[in-house]
């Protein structure tokens, strides 16, 4: 026998009534998280950019000047200084509206944090935080939290690379496009084998022999030879950082116990919206029946 409207009702008050609680609980963890985050990544990217100096390319590294040297170092530290404001955006920002997709919401915010026309919200006066309604807007928060992390390690990565090509630590002439599809290997699961958080690049290019008669050129182009050249960069990891700090691992696994349980709310939230559909279905079609 169908179940009342009431009843439907009823329940889907209570799992909304859930889902802003444990909005609540996992706004908490998250703040933790990310301050302990923004403190592993600078410690770190110092450690990764420190490997790539010292241990891989040290030759290019001591071409520099001391004063060089220095203004590489500084800029390093001058990258990592708005990160944990911007970590902590993405829990702080009003919530996004509806129609704006995921990447939209995190190019706006992201385009607002750089360009410093935004300040973070006091979170005892904002009411922001309070407007997550149903599993749905919720299960959207967390999406929205879980790839801006992403995004800002990711971009943290590329500027520090730049800076170390900029320098000719790293090979200038390594084609953004290529590290990009490097990275994306990574995030689909692809093993690497990689050092914490540096990317290693096996690159071929064809050495072409040199030649001034126009008649060899089709000998040259038989002559080609394969070279194999390593490059190493920057790649940031969530799963570096975790595996190296245990309190960030820890609570890595608090948000994902509390992130199984959203998707178990948003999953029954689903099915009794439909059920509610179908009973007001019903309804209708009941009072407007004559026999």
């Amino acid at each position: 026998m169908a179940r009342s409207l009431q009843k439907i009702r009823q329940e889907i008050e209570q799992l909304e009534q859930q889902s802003t609680e444990i909005f609540t609980e996992l706004n908490k963890l998250y703040k933790h998280y990310l301050e302990a985050l923004n403190l592993s990544i600078k410690k770190q990217l110092i450690l990764a950019v420190y490997e790539i100096c010292t241990k891989i390319y040290p030759e290019e590294f001591l071409q520099l000047s001391y004063s060089q040297r220095e203004k590489l170092q500084g800029k390093i530290r001058e990258l990592c200084q708005p990160l944990e404001s911007q970590l902590l955006a993405y829990i702080t920002f009003p919530q996004p509206t509806p129609t704006a997709t995921i990447t939209e919401q995190i190019l706006t915010q992201l385009s607002l944090i750089s360009n410093k026309e935004f300040q973070l919200p006091n979170p005892e006066e904002d009411d922001s935080l309070s407007k997550i309604e149903n599993p749905e807007d919720l299960v959207l928060w967390c999406k929205r939290v879980e790839q801006g992390i992403r995004m800002i390690i990711q971009d943290l990565s590329q500027e520090v690379n730049r800076e170390l090509q900029k320098n000719n630590i790293i090979a200038s002439q390594l084609p953004p496009q290529l590290l990009e599809m490097a990275l994306q290997a990574e995030e689909g699961g692809i093993p690497s084998g990689n050092s914490p958080n540096i990317l290693n690049l096996l690159i071929e290019t064809s050495k072409k022999e040199d030649s001034n008669e126009e008649d060899e050129e089709e000998e040259d182009d038989d002559n080609q030879e394969s070279q194999i050249t390593k490059i190493s960069a920057i790649h940031l990891r969530l799963s570096d950082m975790e595996f190296a700090d245990a309190q960030l691992s820890i609570q890595r696994q608090q948000i994902r116990q509390k992130l199984d349980i959203v998707k178990k709310i948003r999953k029954a939230y689903q099915k009794i919206q439909r059920e509610n559909a179908q009973a007001e279905a019903e309804a209708a079609w009941r009072s407007s029946w004559h026999e």
